[in-house]
């Protein structure tokens, strides 16, 4: 099984399809400095477990989506 991590930062608000997804902890941040007009919690970790590409593709276009560190 494959590994891919990922950082979230959750935005103040019921959308979390405005959360930001990141590779790295300073591209999250640098995301949220760009983004100033709008309140978001700190990066948080990720890791998604998946078997193959298409798993992974369903995984993240879900109705959940892979932008919910609540998964």
């Amino acid at each position: 099984m494959a590994k891919l991590t990922v950082w979230i930062a959750e935005q103040h608000s019921d959308s979390q399809c405005y959360n930001i997804v990141a590779r790295t902890r300073k591209a999250a941040l640098e995301q949220i400095a760009e983004r100033d007009w709008v309140k978001f919690e700190q990066p948080k970790k990720v890791e998604i477990d998946y078997k193959d590409a298409f798993d992974l593709f369903e995984y993240v276009t879900s109705e959940a989506g892979g932008r919910s560190i609540y998964l």
